[in-house]
């Protein structure tokens, strides 16, 4: 039984984690020790997604879960209207309350599909600074001073970009600061683009607590070709956890094959040496999609179990290797009639507005019947039944009535 804690601890340290401040080795220390630790990571409801780049901070967190220490869960519901400018070179969209509320809204299913409901401690930082006197507020930015704030890379790219900067930007690292104390946390989690934030949150800790609190940092996914955020929920280019199994698997292997290992590495937890095992077979002219085809199967293994996953894959292997239709279709029933190509994307739901369908159409990415249609003024006789495809993995059948 130590061997086996003692190993968790190991890998607690160590796997999917990029930096511990103020070190590694005072992490340690509080981990062998008999005392229940709190840690939580932060999450700003700014879409209705938790995507696979925050799946790291989560398996970190089930493995404090594991060694018995209390994990909280806290859902930025008041500082996603204001706005964390990590990583920004724009002031970033005010977001409301309603909106925010129905970002949240499948937040707690989402990242439950890792972590133990049991043990699990949801949070929303609305319960303090929904109260938060003015005069509170000025005591906080009372602690810090511009040149500290200031010296955010961000906000020093974006002053050289004569960019503008929001006074209320320069609140929002105190803001997510102060949730550390609200909290009283011994440790907080978050990606690299967080240290500021989580250091600030450090520093008002020793302040109002006397206690050092932990910071541990975990990699963003970053495409090594582009330089841009793999998952990013600002760019809408990332995997969702409650995407199904089908379009998590597909949306897997249309990975760049650059960042197979990291995915493994960062977004699964299969153990160091098997992905030691991938690595040696790519290293050695392996076929990536090979490799992909795991990566894909252990991803969806995760959140749907092994047998939607074996499913998916070959629904995958059906669609794009064997070029036949997918087994299940959804079925739109339509009057047999003309209708504009434009028209019939919206009225299937394969296009939000008629724009987006029109955009899909110039991009050569609608075919009807397995045929291609490129002309966005195009009208089609519906009658009997008919598939219409837009992209590699959206399917509709219609079928007149």
């Amino acid at each position: 039984m130590a061997e086996e804690k003692n190993q968790l601890i190991k890998e607690t340290l160590t796997r999917q984690v990029a930096e511990i401040y103020p070190s590694r080795e005072m992490l340690e220390k509080a981990l062998k020790s008999r005392k229940k630790l709190t840690i939580y990571w932060g999450i700003d409801p700014t879409s209705p997604d938790v995507h696979l780049g925050h799946s790291t901070n989560l398996f970190i967190l089930k493995r404090f879960q594991d060694l018995g220490h209390k994990v909280i869960i806290l859902i930025g519901d008041y500082t996603a209207q204001i706005g964390d400018p990590a990583g920004k070179d724009k002031v970033r969209k005010v977001l409301t309350e309603s909106e925010v509320k129905r970002n949240y809204k499948t937040y707690k299913n989402q990242i439950l599909k890792i972590l133990d409901p049991k043990k699990t401690l949801f949070r929303f930082n609305s319960e303090w600074w929904g109260k938060m006197s003015a005069k509170k507020l000025l005591e906080i930015d009372d602690l810090f001073t511009h040149q500290q704030v200031i010296e955010r890379d961000m906000f020093q790219r974006r002053i050289k970009e004569n960019k503008p900067i929001s006074i209320k930007e320069f609140q929002y690292p105190l803001l997510q600061g102060y949730d550390s104390v609200a909290l009283k946390t011994d440790i907080e989690l978050g990606a690299t683009d967080q240290l500021f934030n989580m250091l600030a949150g450090r520093e008002l800790e020793k302040i109002y607590l006397k206690k050092e609190k932990i910071v541990i940092t975990t990699p963003l996914l970053i495409n090594p070709k582009t330089g841009n955020k793999l998952m990013s929920k600002s760019e809408g280019n990332y995997i969702s956890l409650q995407d199904s199994a089908n379009q998590m698997y597909g949306k897997a292997m249309a990975l760049p094959d650059e960042v197979i290992l990291d995915c493994f590495r960062f977004c699964t937890d299969l153990p160091e040496q098997e992905i030691k095992n991938v690595e040696k077979q790519l290293e050695s002219g392996g076929n990536p999609r090979d490799a992909k085809t795991k990566l894909a199967h252990e991803i969806v293994a995760i959140y749907h179990g092994v047998k939607k996953a074996e499913e998916a894959a070959h629904e995958f292997h059906k669609i794009f290797i064997d070029k036949e239709l997918p087994g299940k279709i959804s079925a739109v029933s339509l009057k047999a009639g003309p209708y504009p190509i434009v028209d019939l994307l919206v009225k299937t739901g394969l296009a939000s507005s008629k724009s987006e369908a029109r955009r899909l159409v110039e991009q050569g990415a609608v075919k009807i019947d397995r045929g291609a249609v490129k002309d966005i003024k195009a009208e089609l006789k519906i009658s009997g039944s008919i598939v219409v495809q837009v992209g590699k993995r959206n399917f509709r059948k219609i079928i007149t009535k």
